[in-house]
């Protein structure tokens, strides 16, 4: 257990939504970091398998596992991860769905333990729960799986804490960040740049064209000269960056869902997602633009031509509404 990204954080939404209902929650892992704080009442079970090598850890946790669970009464088990002998398992991605999107076709001996995976543990759970309609079909075409079996469930969003109040403080975010209002600003979302298209945007951005544009890029660091390309690092309040700039940009070559889309959106900014991103389902002609997957030309021109606008309120508040946790937790416990 970590805080890392969305899967960590929708751990821990879940757990909270339980322990305010009043019930008890166990919290299975292989792993917990010290400095991760656990509510009072939450029970933790560990299976140490640091002396194990590195990539069968999962395969050994998920054979455990499932002896474990046959032996326990819980009255529902849900899984972030792809193991078996739960009820009920959140599929944030599929490897070959990964892999396909990358490109790779070599099958390196780690893949094949991400694949075995995957195929036993959407064959074992009764009940699968996809990010996306994009990773439903690959569970479906790729993994054949019955598709009755995979219901889509968007990740849920925390709607305390991204909202389009927060754009009543933006002149204070963009002094915060130093962003230029009188310019057109840009933010890139990642710790995975390669697979998110950083690349892509670099490039871009270092035209004479794109001068008078200012992409802002938080998350893990990278090289890069261009003075319009700004490093903010990591950035614990990202609420107060979606506020501050005018667009949001994701242009990965291959992600599940995407949350920064949803959460970006939330709080009233434009985004630019390409059409290998899972959350381009929420995305409408209204609130975004959903571009070609590492087609330069498009992505430039849709760069070049934008211009900042403001949201439609009684969409965005719609679209919130409906991926809040309350909305969410009806579809997961139904």
């Amino acid at each position: 257990m970590m805080h890392k990204g969305g899967l960590e954080t929708r751990l821990f939404n879940y757990m909270n939504y339980f322990l305010e209902r009043g019930d008890q929650v166990c919290i299975i892992t292989s792993k917990i970091l010290d400095d991760i704080q656990l509510p009072p009442g939450v029970q933790v079970v560990k299976h140490d398998l640091s002396r194990y090598p590195r990539q069968f850890r999962h395969l050994l946790f998920s054979n455990w596992l499932y002896t474990y669970l046959k032996q326990q009464d819980f009255d529902y088990s849900l899984s972030l991860e792809r193991t078996w002998g739960q009820q009920r398992l959140i599929a944030p991605s599929t490897h070959i769905g990964y892999l396909k999107g990358q490109k790779k076709w070599w099958r390196s001996p780690s893949d094949w333990i991400q694949l075995y995976m995957d195929n036993k543990a959407f064959k074992l759970t009764k009940q699968i729960y996809a990010c996306s309609q994009m990773v439903k079909d690959e569970m479906v075409q790729y993994c054949h799986v019955a598709a009755d079996k995979v219901i889509v469930l968007f990740p849920p969003l925390n709607t305390k804490v991204f909202h389009l109040e927060v754009r009543n403080n933006r002149t204070a975010y963009q002094k915060k960040f130093n962003i230029d209002a009188t310019k057109t600003n840009f933010l890139f979302v990642s710790t995975s740049h390669k697979r998110k298209g950083l690349d892509l945007l670099l490039d871009l951005f270092s035209k004479d064209e794109m001068k008078d544009k200012h992409l802002y890029v938080a998350g893990s660091a990278f090289r890069s000269t261009t003075p319009n390309v700004h490093h903010v690092g990591f950035v614990k309040e990202p609420h107060e960056l979606y506020a501050a700039v005018d667009c949001t940009l994701h242009p990965s070559i291959y992600e599940p869902f995407g949350q920064i889309v949803s959460e970006s959106l939330a709080c009233g900014t434009f985004v630019m997602v390409s059409d290998h991103v899972g959350a381009k389902e929420i995305v409408s002609k209204n609130i975004g633009k959903v571009i070609e997957s590492g087609n330069k030309k498009a992505w430039f021109d849709q760069l070049l031509g934008f211009q900042k606008t403001s949201l439609k309120e009684d969409e965005i508040k719609a679209l919130a509404f409906s991926l809040s946790m309350e909305e969410h937790m009806k579809i997961l416990l139904k």
